[in-house]
């Protein structure tokens, strides 16, 4: 009979791809003895220096375990750092939109366009960055770890900075806003009442809360934005941005509300509105309204009735007209006026641009000629027709703009439409002739067409 003799074939170890762990391998059966000098000598031959477990040796030589993996070694892991952040105390996302309630009524208190804050009070705390802590493997390389940032103090106006640059606090009562990483503190008029006779006009560089009305016969103007609890009666309302008047308008005909920003209100009665931005509104009743972008008039109760409402890029309403047959004018887009004044501004361009390439040319010519009363004349007629260049060709930029973001509007009615409604949809126009639900007014081609929705 042969006899068959077994050669061990020595421990192995295995180590995992990123080296944090390493794992050792005993073949053969109990039989066979393995020595710590055999586990160290096969540590050492691959690198592994660091992390190695001493229990987990003596384990394995005791007891002899074979056949399955056991962890000999393990590193330690980076211990990642944090980034410094700013904690703010005050609210940087408000909605400057009303909120549909689930009855299908819109909730104007919902919508909140200034942040007021307080002099002394806390308006951010930083917290600065983590260091971290780098880790090491189990062949005793360093694992660097991401180091945490600090970031650049708080740039802005109205507030200070505490001496260990961690907390930061408000120098006014006032409004605040942050934009691009920078936070300002601006002054707020604010009214705790009703702007009558007895306060005045109001004329404010910043923003203005009033938290009552407005009576007639007095205007509130702001070169910011311009927020009224209370209703409006026949006054003036002029803002360089948004309007919010929750209370809504009841103008009498003498109510004037214009802004360059979105207006949002609960009804105008008897008013004269102009938006350059968008109005969000529940009521417009006999009412003369010019808006730049879009109209949308929420809630069940949202209709217009008389009067004559415009948007560039269209208008959304539930009821459009009344039962009585009320003579009432929408209109979209652009009418023939706009496309006759940009052809006139693209030709008066050509000719001032002709002019100014002869003026060039003339002050060429008179280029060495010292203390000459003509050279004198073409840069005073260059600087005035440089203007004028520059002038026409914004306004034509803005009115092409304009074309461009009416295009595709239309006027969609979710409810009733009623006889006495005319729809203008650029230079086109139809009248309602009868009841009728549910509808989308749109251009095609040459006519106004009539989709139901």
């Amino acid at each position: 009979m042969a006899i068959t003799t077994t050669t061990k074939s020595g421990p192995q170890v295995r180590i995992s791809y990123d080296n944090m762990q390493a794992y050792l391998y005993l073949p053969g059966t109990t039989e066979e003895k393995y020595t710590e000098y055999e586990i160290r000598e096969i540590l050492q031959d691959k690198g592994i220096t660091y992390g190695i477990q001493e229990d987990r040796i003596q384990e394995v030589i005791e007891k002899q375990i074979c056949n399955r993996e056991i962890l000999i070694a393990e590193g330690d892991t980076a211990k990642d750092g944090i980034n410094g952040y700013y904690e703010y105390k005050f609210d940087v996302n408000f909605s400057s939109k009303p909120k549909i309630c689930p009855d299908g009524s819109v909730d104007y208190w919902s919508i909140k366009m200034v942040e007021i804050v307080t002099k002394g009070q806390e308006i951010a705390v930083y917290h600065q960055a983590v260091p971290g802590e780098d880790g090491m493997n189990v062949k005793g390389k360093p694992v660097l770890a991401k180091r945490g940032r600090d970031l650049v103090p708080l740039r802005g106006k109205g507030f200070e900075r505490s001496e260990d640059g961690l907390s930061y606090t408000s120098l006014m009562d006032g409004k605040i806003e942050m934009s691009n990483e920078r936070i300002t503190i601006l002054p707020v008029y604010e009214v705790h009442g009703d702007v009558d006779l007895s306060i005045g006009n109001i004329d404010f560089r910043g923003d203005v809360i009033v938290h009552g009305g407005v009576c007639s016969g007095v205007s509130v103007k702001a070169t910011g934005t311009i927020t009224i609890d209370g209703v409006v009666e026949g006054a003036k309302i002029e803002a360089g941005k948004d309007i919010v008047l929750r209370g809504g308008v009841m103008g009498a005909s003498r109510a004037v509300i214009t802004t360059r920003g979105n207006i949002s209100a609960k009804f105008f009665e008897y008013t004269r509105v102009h938006a350059n931005g968008s109005i969000q509104a529940d009521v417009f009743l006999d009412c003369q309204v010019s808006c730049g972008e879009r109209i949308v008039l929420n809630g069940k109760k949202a209709s217009i009735v008389g009067g004559e409402v415009g948007a560039i890029q269209g208008i959304v309403v539930n009821t459009l007209g009344s039962d009585g047959e009320v003579r009432t004018q929408v209109k979209i887009g652009n009418d023939a006026s706009v496309r006759r004044r940009i052809g006139i501004l693209r030709n008066k361009i050509e000719v001032e641009k002709a002019n100014l390439e002869k003026i060039e040319g003339g002050l060429k010519l008179l280029k060495d000629v010292k203390n000459d009363p003509r050279r004198t004349d073409l840069l005073r007629v260059k600087i005035r027709d440089t203007a004028l260049l520059a002038e026409d060709t914004a306004e034509l930029e803005k009115l092409e703009d304009q074309l461009e973001r009416a295009r595709g509007c239309t006027v969609r009615v979710i409810g009733h439409v009623y006889p006495g409604v005319s729809v203008g949809i650029d230079d086109l126009e139809v009248h309602v002739k009868e009841e009728q639900l549910c509808l989308e007014f749109v251009r095609d081609m040459d006519r106004i067409i009539m989709c139901g929705l």
